[in-house]
């Protein structure tokens, strides 16, 4: 090997090592410190380091293929209707937006088409980190946000084959675009046969084995096949090893797949990104701070606009729409890999190349800290909006049954019991209640949640628990107490606030996900605070304590301990 290519490598890992650190301690994604660390990497090193793209070209292959092995389709089946269609009219509306203000920039119309179509696109890889960091993955909009974010890395098959026909000859031609298509479906029919009869007899096969080093060695042997045979129809090579791993995906072996490919992975993954940084400069930061400033003020408020206008469209409206669209105002990392091959193949140009990944890092660095100050926007806009018809029409939330309620008056209970959210915890509640025959609500606004409820024979309501509307239909005020068993931080308080207004002798027991969530929530004066993982860890500690031969008592004492480090009650 090329003494200069060790060097290069070598120089490269060490700024993706020190990058990586860098922006860690800031809470900040580490592929950003590798980005970062390649833009200073690029000052100071001479072009021919650019050798090193060669062996960044398998990170990029590894990265899709990692991120199709994770993909799970089953995900976005309780928000299919508006994932699908939702996702597809979202991508639509924001190039053609986009399009129009990029093409009043001045640039060209395939360096127009090519920047509005990765900046249609959201992070996949930051969005879920941030969701489970917060605990509000199974939210509403959470689910919301997944669904979106997985129709969204599904589209960038079809947005690749029009980047392949884009570089056909010197523009667009319908001939060409047809060409890729029928190559296309080739490629998916050879894959999806392979998914079906070969690929899971054969990895099933490799781990009877029990041999890592074989099973990680068949693995990228799929990866790579799957990228030369994209390669060979005039695709990516990223793309075809992203269809190897929506393949690999639907195996039962795909969590050692995984597990076993990572490390490299990531290691080939930070060359990367150093790369993609290597195309930038301090010059051309410096030369476009302008337009870069200006197309990411673009970025957030578009996508902010067109996500709301989508939500409104398939009937979510208030907090549930503004926190899923304020979630997807960023640009993903899938915007890299068309921005990076449009380039290779020429259909853009190293300036225009440039500029996209600037934007794209910048809106990734500034995306978590938007979504903290969610509640924060989501409380002005609603005290200096209240009263517009913007604010009646699009955000403020209305109860569409949608035929799910069992009335459409209310119920006039008194005395009963409201559980508010139908997941893992508020069903097991709800079985109880009614084995023991007493009168409750269901409330969620989980559509299939609440028609599985109903099936049972519940009585209940579809609608965001935190509408006053909603509150009042299910005669919170003169409940007997009110199970809150919702996943999102923000809609319990909000919840217990009204509830707390407008009685003070309705018990309230709420579910919390996480440990500062529990204290949070004791603050508020609930009555009883329950965290389900701690209540599982008290069933395990109970049983390796009689495993170790411990008496009743002593079991006994010891868990009355935790609970009392760890309860919060009051009465």
């Amino acid at each position: 090997m090329d003494s200069s290519l060790i060097t290069a490598i070598f120089f490269f890992l060490i700024a993706s090592l020190v990058g990586g650190i860098l922006v860690l301690l800031f809470k900040v994604e580490a592929f950003v410190g590798y980005i970062l660390a390649g833009v200073l990497v690029s000052s100071f090193l001479p072009l021919g380091f650019w050798e090193v793209e060669k062996l960044a070209e398998i990170g990029a292959i590894l990265l899709l293929f990692s991120l199709g092995v994770e993909m799970s389709l089953k995900r976005i089946e309780k928000v299919f209707k508006i994932a699908l269609l939702g996702g597809f009219l979202q991508i639509l509306f924001s190039t053609l937006i986009f399009i129009l203000f990029i093409r009043f920039l001045g640039f060209d119309v395939r360096s127009a088409l090519i920047l509005s179509l990765g900046f249609s696109l959201s992070s996949t890889a930051v969005v879920v980190k941030i969701l489970s960091e917060k605990g509000e993955l199974e939210s509403v909009y959470g689910q919301l946000m997944i669904g979106w974010l997985i129709v969204q890395d599904l589209a960038v098959l079809p947005i690749m084959i029009l980047v392949n026909s884009l570089s056909v000859g010197e523009g667009f031609s319908f001939g060409s675009l047809a060409i890729s298509s029928i190559k296309a479906t080739f490629l998916l029919v050879t894959a999806f046969y392979f998914a079906k009869r070969v690929v899971p007899f054969v990895i099933h096969q490799v781990a009877i084995l029990n041999s890592r080093e074989v099973l990680l060695l068949v693995s990228f042997v799929f990866a790579l096949g799957t990228a030369l045979l994209a390669n060979f129809f005039g695709f990516s090579a990223a793309i075809g090893a992203f269809l190897a791993g929506l393949v690999i995906s639907e195996t039962q072996e795909k969590h050692a797949v995984f597990s076993e490919t990572r490390p490299l992975r990531d290691l080939f993954v930070a060359l990367f990104f150093v790369t993609l940084g290597f195309g930038l400069s301090f010059q051309f930061i410096y030369g476009n701070f302008g337009r870069i400033v200006l197309l990411l003020f673009l970025v957030f408020a578009v996508k902010f606009f067109v996500f709301l206008f989508v939500n409104f469209l398939f009937g979510y409206r208030g907090r549930i729409a503004f926190f899923s669209s304020i979630g997807l105002t960023q640009v993903g990392e899938f915007a890299f890999i068309v921005f990076s091959q449009s380039a290779n193949y020429g259909v853009i140009s190293k300036e225009v190349f440039s500029l996209g990944v600037a934007i794209t890092v910048l809106s990734l660095v500034f995306s978590p800290f938007v979504f903290n100050f969610r509640f924060y926007f989501w409380k002005k806009i609603s005290f200096y909006f209240s009263k517009s018809h913007f604010w009646i029409k699009f955000l403020k939330e209305r109860h569409l049954d949608k035929g799910l309620s069992n009335s459409e008056d209310s119920f006039n209970l008194t005395g009963h019991i409201v559980v508010c959210g139908y997941g893992r915890v508020g069903k097991w509640v709800c079985r109880a209640l009614d084995s023991l025959g007493v009168d409750f609500l269901v409330v969620d606004y989980n559509e299939k949640s609440i028609r599985e409820a109903k099936l049972k024979g519940f009585k209940t309501i579809y609608g965001d628990v935190c509408q006053p509307e909603i509150i009042d239909k299910a005669s919170m005020g003169s409940a007997l107490c009110v199970v809150i068993a919702i996943p999102d931080r923000g809609a319990q308080e909000e919840l217990i606030t009204q509830i707390q207004t407008i009685s003070s002798s309705v018990k309230i027991f709420a579910r919390a996900h996480l440990d500062e969530d529990f204290h949070r929530l004791g603050f508020l004066r609930v009555d009883k605070v329950v965290q389900p993982e701690f209540e599982a860890a008290l069933g395990i500690v109970s049983s390796v304590l009689a495993a170790l031969g411990k008496s009743k008592s002593e079991i006994s004492l010891n868990l009355r301990s935790l609970r009392r480090q760890h309860t919060i009650s009051r009465g």
